[in-house]
């Protein structure tokens, strides 16, 4: 786990983009920053400056640099709500979830929320330095406002609620910036050093702010699935709080939103509900009905794009089939053949849901390969599960790890090699 899960440590990571933050913005020590021995380090009322940096990359703090540092002209509420409103007029899928008159007066309620210094601190960070991680957290927002409003969430949990949102990706800042580039495709194994930030998120809640415990977990369940498919910790159902699936929803939304293409609402669609046990259907349903009444936009895509995709996948889907159906005949580990079980189970979800939208006729049927529309529906989907998979891949890394320290691991990866398999 990175060095942010032990607060007197200074991640520098975050260091990094506090230091450039101080670059365009006055941040002061509002304690005196002392190291773990008792010296002192930086003065109260001093200025942050790179030099501060150097100090600090060869000590340990008596506690964390976040908490001790104040930021002038941060971040506060009232312009975070500013720009969510702003993104729900420019965007129609947004006008729709969450430009009710009901979503708009939560979200104008979030402007008498106080951030917490350091969050306030950390957020300004991500703004100042463009990091996708800001702007997905208000498109995060505006849709947890709108759901929010469907569901009747009560006024005081809303804005604890709206704010578990806006900092639910916090954690990304201590992580390698290298693992976080949208253009890159990580390993299994790689993937394991993004799937920690959740838990970083959690930690910072609950060492750096008086918050209720309801909001830091909430950031640690935001990517949790009903059916146990998620990370950090595979929680399943019941164990996964209310804010946890309402902020999971609003997240996989926003991902989608933010790119704003013709298609967003198919995809939208296609995503929530590719796998039914993911996510909770009402929450689910907050976001889907708003946009029923607007025309689908189906994808667009070359037709042999389309039946190359579709082919790859079926193929693939089988190999998968194969491996983990051998790895659950393990007889010498149970956690291996505990795993392949599960993923066997998995695989059959999302074999049914590729076969029901007629991907197999449309590799042989001459009618279905000459409709180019609906070879792009299926190749959508299709799409979605090459996610389910690499999804998959990484969660056979998470579990061996979780409950046996990476025991036997070496018996799953060619599963894994299979289930990561598609072009990188």
């Amino acid at each position: 786990m990175p060095e942010a899960a032990t607060p007197n440590l200074v991640n520098s990571h975050c260091l990094e983009h506090i230091m450039a933050l101080s670059d365009q913005h006055e941040i002061v020590a509002s304690e005196d920053i002392v190291d773990d021995s008792g010296h002192k380090l930086w003065a109260q009322g001093q200025k942050v400056s790179r030099s501060l940096q150097e100090k600090l990359q060869r000590h340990k703090l008596a506690r964390p640099l976040e908490s001790a540092l104040t930021v002038e002209g941060g971040i506060v509420s009232d312009e975070v709500v500013t720009a969510c409103l702003e993104l729900v007029e420019s965007n129609s899928m947004l006008q729709r979830i969450s430009g009710s008159v009901a979503a708009r007066s939560l979200l104008t309620g979030f402007r008498n929320t106080p951030l917490p210094g350091p969050f306030k601190l950390l957020l300004t960070s991500a703004r100042e330095g463009k990091l996708a991680s800001y702007r997905h957290g208000l498109h995060c927002v505006a849709i947890t406002a709108g759901i929010a409003a469907r569901l009747n969430v009560g006024d005081d949990a809303v804005q604890q609620l709206l704010l578990s949102s806006l900092i639910h990706d916090i954690g990304e800042l201590y992580i390698d910036p290298g693992y976080l580039h949208s253009n890159t495709r990580l390993t299994p194994a790689e993937w394991k050093q993004v799937a920690v930030h959740p838990r970083i998120g959690q930690a910072l809640v609950r060492e750096l702010t008086s918050l209720p415990a309801k909001i830091g977990d909430a950031v640690a369940e935001h990517h949790e699935r009903l059916d146990g498919s998620g990370y950090p910790a595979q929680k399943a159902n019941g164990e996964i709080g209310k804010f946890g699936r309402i902020i999971g929803v609003a997240d996989t939304c926003a991902a989608i939103v933010m790119h704003g293409a013709d298609e967003s609402t198919y995809r939208l669609r296609v995503a929530t509900r590719i796998v039914p046990e993911e996510f909770e259907r009402t929450v689910v349903d907050a976001v889907i009905k708003p946009l029923l009444s607007s025309p689908l936009t189906p994808p667009s895509m070359r037709c042999e794009d389309c039946l190359d995709r579709i082919r790859l996948i079926v193929e693939r889907l089988d190999q998968s089939m194969v491996a983990a159906a051998s790895l659950a005949a393990h007889k010498e580990s149970r956690i291996a053949a505990d795993i392949g079980g599960y993923v066997v189970a998995a695989l059959k979800v999302l074999s049914k849901a590729l076969t029901a939208t007629g991907a197999i006729e449309a590799l042989s049927v001459e009618e279905v390969k000459a409709d180019e529309e609906l070879l792009a529906e299926i190749a959508l989907v299709a799409r979605e599960v090459d996610w389910r998979l690499r999804n998959l891949a990484r969660n056979i890394h998470l579990r061996f790890h979780l409950n046996h320290d990476g025991k036997d691991l070496a018996l799953a990866l060619p599963l894994v090699d299979t289930l990561d398999s598609s072009a990188r």
